[in-house]
């Protein structure tokens, strides 16, 4: 071989090399920027609800109103998705409720949208009138998540009932019987 197919070789080397690191840390990279998005959106709306609490306590009016239908709606929601995910962790039966709670989504999404329009209405006259017409909605929605969570609270009721004294019971006369045996096969070896 000469210098050049050595020298040619060598340089197809070194690129594959460098593409393939280059590959590497940018799945890495992606990878690593999509977890820190996937940890940092819960603490976003969490830091969100927390400034609109903030503002809902220290505005007065149908504004004031409106954003805590708002905060209302929006812990009612995300209380009830946290229930059905831990109840569906943990292999419960659920039931439709996964259905009824993806249509309750829906509805609160629309009045979410609603609220928010009527927050930023300037005219606190037509902000009253939205107040008045969407906590009706809101108390609906938040009545139905409450359901929702009541219905999952009741089906991880027990579904055997145990008697305690029967099981207490029954411990005693297997821990008399193993003791019996013990002493029993304990004796015989002694005297052979």
């Amino acid at each position: 071989m000469d210098f050049g197919t050595v020298f040619l070789i060598l340089m197809l080397v070194i690129i594959a090399i460098v593409v393939g690191v280059a590959i590497t840390i940018g799945v890495l990279v992606s990878r690593g920027v999509l977890g820190l998005v996937k940890l940092s959106k819960p603490k976003y709306e969490s830091a969100k609800r927390s400034a609109l609490k903030v503002r809902a306590e220290s505005t007065s009016g149908p504004l004031g109103e409106i954003m805590k239908q708002r905060i209302r709606l929006q812990e009612s929601m995300e209380a009830t998705r946290r229930s059905l995910e831990v109840a569906s962790s943990t292999r419960q039966y659920t039931g439709n409720l996964d259905s009824i709670f993806r249509t309750l989504q829906q509805a609160s999404t629309v009045v979410e949208s609603q609220l928010l329009v009527a927050q930023q209405d300037p005219d606190p006259a037509v902000q009253s009138v939205y107040s008045k017409t969407l906590s009706v909605q809101v108390e609906q929605i938040t009545h139905t998540a409450t359901g929702i969570r009541n219905a999952l609270a009741s089906a991880a009721s027990p579904v055997v009932d145990v008697d305690l004294k029967d099981l207490t019971r029954t411990l005693e006369i297997e821990a008399t019987m193993l003791k019996n045996w013990s002493a029993t096969y304990t004796d015989l070896g002694d005297g052979s």
